[in-house]
């Protein structure tokens, strides 16, 4: 019989894709019963498009749209229901059935049986009824006969009993016993690096370390100082000569070694691009070789942010591994360039919104696998494992904060990777065990394996990271040596100029957890907050008269007051709602805020002083809005859109809008100042930046001078005579071989 499900009022029929309302019947496309099959055996609960995808399409690759397309299919059909809401849209989580389901059985259960029927089983009942009646009489009288041997037997099957849970248990205990000592074992052969050896200190930093196929030669990133370009050197592990590769105004980072050691596959940027180049590495026998005169192949253009992109050289070297981005708010998808025909195809399918993407990838050394390292919730990430054969996807392991530097062992079978800036760990993927194999007490990063012996290459060198300021001026173009003026032993970050004075409040975890700290002009430094669990902070923004500092946790807009340190919630988000980019009106009696509830960013108002019965949240933008802050004369806001280049001004008054600036984006949102009739930011010329001021009055950019700091964490003083930001700095680094 034919299984049937009552759903709301409808009935479904699966097994042949049939539904029927009423005296209609509708037959749908077997995808579309597959969705709909999987609603019906999770209703009332919230399902997303990527569980969709995955639990229906199995994993495929496919996009947003196809689920839409079922979606809205099954809708219409069950739309002749009016009566009824059956799939409802939750914003920003998925889609949840909302009606009644049954399983009802087969259609032929309900019919009405006949009254002879009835009959016949009222009958039978009584004469059962009759018949259990004479044998509790039979057994009364015959019970006390067999009550000696029946406690007999009770005690025999309580000895049977006890044997079988003592076995059961020793069963037990030998098994986790046994997956203890195979978990041990396997944790045993995890090799430790106990011992190193040196292979070259340069002046500066150095990254992305990669050896080649014969495990002869190191190529890596290198640049002098912050405001030079990342260049491609390769050592020699025979005799230690250095010679570098290029020397171009980009920069050119992730050298990749070809299957056959002639070339590396290397990401080339330049202010406007990301290319995917392809640079011959000539027979190290002579010390004359000229980098100018390289030779490179530009295989194609990608696209990403903050230089995250990847390449992996494939097997053979019929393919090319990558990562690229639709844009810069993208997640960064990983894809499969076919080198001798240009195909290319895409691997991932991550969701816009929800994760950075891919932001690394590494290749088994058997070639069957690629690693993908992946953030989760911006915050922490992990490490997928792609199938080349099928690409299905499975989660290897969960890291803890935003690791990016990984690789595999030689086996194929074990991950190594950061477990913060000064331990390496390895990971059985077979087993699942994890084992610490290096520490060191400066910074270590970039862990590559040897593809032919058990060694590890690793970047060394202490890094600073201060609190610095410089002089603001017109065309300054060579760089002035910027004052530190906030240092610590921790990373102090989101530092930002009061509006009336220099003094300069930011974040630092000095203490253990994030907490606001506030640097007098005098130079005494005072801590605001004492938060107990971790608070992430990532802006802050003083009032007008510089009484209170404004600042998101948790979805919650606060309010912290400089003087009795007294903390007020302003705003709390809605259930599925996202707030970033607050400020506030020139006067401080309002506050701005960026909201995504309409389904995409949009400027908010909140007063500070409206009857709480009243509608404290204004919506001022209509076609996108991202990080604003009032004119100062209150009649308009400026603010960028998270989607579309430029600055943006809209007066409180009219519907209409205006870019004013065209070279800035979404990502300065930190980086944005009204002061004395110009509008002070970083552009969005990445990563060569730059500070640029709009003038009101002329309504013109005007250049201001080159940026060397964090990529956009910029303050401007009250005065806009200096610029405050994080800058790192490296004395040296080198590059250590470890070894068991």
């Amino acid at each position: 019989m034919l299984k049937t499900i009552q759903m709301g009022s409808w009935l479904v029929f699966p097994d042949n894709n049939k539904l029927k309302f009423q005296d209609e019947e509708h037959y749908i496309e077997p995808l579309a019963m597959e969705v709909l099959e999987y609603f019906l055996k999770h209703p009332q609960r919230v399902v997303s498009r990527n569980e969709l995808i995955e639990s229906v399409w199995k994993g495929r690759v496919v996009g947003d749209h196809s689920v839409y397309r079922i979606i809205n299919k099954l809708r219409q059909i069950l739309a002749k229901d009016s009566q009824q809401e059956y799939i409802k849209t939750i914003r920003k989580k998925g889609y949840q059935l909302v009606c009644h389901v049954e399983l009802v059985g087969p259609i032929d259960e309900f019919d009405s049986e006949p009254s002879s029927l009835v009959d016949n089983k009222s009958a039978d009942k009584f004469s059962r009824q009759q018949i259990g009646s004479t044998i509790n009489d039979e057994q009364s009288v015959e019970g006390s006969a067999f009550a000696k041997v029946g406690k007999a037997e009770t005690v025999k099957r309580t000895q049977l009993w006890r044997k079988v849970i003592n076995w059961t248990l020793i069963f037990l205990v030998a098994i986790l016993f046994g997956s203890f000592s195979v978990k041990l074992y396997y944790y045993l052969s995890i090799n430790s690096y106990k011992s190193s050896t040196p292979l070259i200190t340069l002046d500066g930093s150095i990254k992305d370390p990669s050896f080649s196929p014969d495990g002869q030669l190191i190529a890596f990133s290198y640049r002098k100082s912050i405001e030079d370009d990342w260049d491609i050197y390769v050592e020699s592990l025979k005799d230690g000569r250095l010679y570098q590769i290029t020397d171009d105004e980009t920069d050119e980072l992730k050298p990749s070694w070809a299957p056959d050691g002639s070339k590396v596959a290397i990401l080339r940027y330049d202010n406007k691009r990301c290319m995917i180049d392809v640079v011959a590495i000539p027979l190290l026998t002579s010390t004359t070789f000229n980098s100018k005169n390289h030779e490179a192949t530009t295989l194609l253009q990608c696209s990403g942010v903050l230089q995250h992109n990847d390449v992996e050289w494939g097997k053979a070297g019929r393919y090319l591994y990558f990562t690229s981005a639709v844009s810069k708010i993208s997640p960064l998808q990983v894809f499969r360039l076919t080198i001798s025909t240009g195909k290319t195809e895409q691997l991932t399918n991550y969701t816009q919104g929800k994760t950075r993407g891919a932001l690394g990838i590494r290749l088994s050394p058997d070639n069957t696998k690629l690693a993908v390292l992946k953030d989760v919730n911006w915050r922490n990430s992990r490490i997928d494992l792609l199938d080349l054969a099928n690409n299905k996807i499975e989660t290897a392991r969960n890291l803890v904060g935003w690791n990016r530097y990984f690789d595999w062992s030689t086996d194929s079978n074990t991950l190594i990777y950061n477990r913060n800036s000064t331990e390496i760990d390895a990971y059985s993927i077979s087993i699942g065990v994890e084992r610490n194999i290096a520490k060191s007490l400066e910074t270590v990063s970039f862990p590559v394996h040897s593809p032919v012996k058990n060694e590890l290459a690793v970047v060394t060198g202490r890094k600073v990271v201060n609190i610095v300021t410089e002089p603001l001026e017109d065309n300054l173009t060579s760089g002035k040596s910027p004052l530190t003026v906030i240092s610590s032993s921790s990373i102090d970050n989101y530092a930002e100029y009061a509006n009336t004075s220099d003094r300069i409040a930011f974040v630092s975890r000095r203490t253990g957890e994030p907490q606001i700290w506030l640097k007098n002009i005098d130079g005494s430094e005072k801590q605001l907050t004492h938060f107990e669990s971790n608070f992430d902070i990532r802006r802050l923004r003083w009032s007008p008269e510089d009484r209170y500092i404004l600042f998101i946790h948790n979805q919650l807009i606060y309010q912290l007051s400089v003087d009795s340190l007294k903390l007020k919630v302003l705003y709390k988000a809605q259930p599925g709602e996202s707030i970033e980019g607050e400020s506030w009106s020139h006067d401080g009696q309002s506050i701005l805020f960026s909201s995504d509830k309409d389904g995409d960013w949009q400027i908010y108002k909140r007063s500070l002083f409206a009857d709480e019965k009243q509608l404290e949240v204004e919506q001022i933008t209509e076609k996108g809005g991202y990080a604003a802050f009032e004119s100062d004369d209150g009649l308009g806001i400026f603010y960028l859109k998270y989607h579309t280049a430029g600055l943006w001004f809209k007066s409180y008054d009219t519907k209409g809008e205006i870019r004013i600036v065209d070279n800035i984006d979404v990502f300065s949102w930190n980086s944005m100042y009204l002061r004395k009739n110009n509008i002070y930011y970083l552009s969005n010329d990445y990563p060569k930046m730059s500070v640029y001021r709009y003038d009101l009055n002329q309504n013109k950019a005007f250049f201001i001078q080159n940026y060397y700091g964090s990529p956009w964490l910029l303050s401007v003083s009250h005065n806009a005579d200096k610029i405050l930001y994080q800058r790192h700095t490296q004395a040296q680094s080198s590059m250590i071989l470890l070894k068991p």
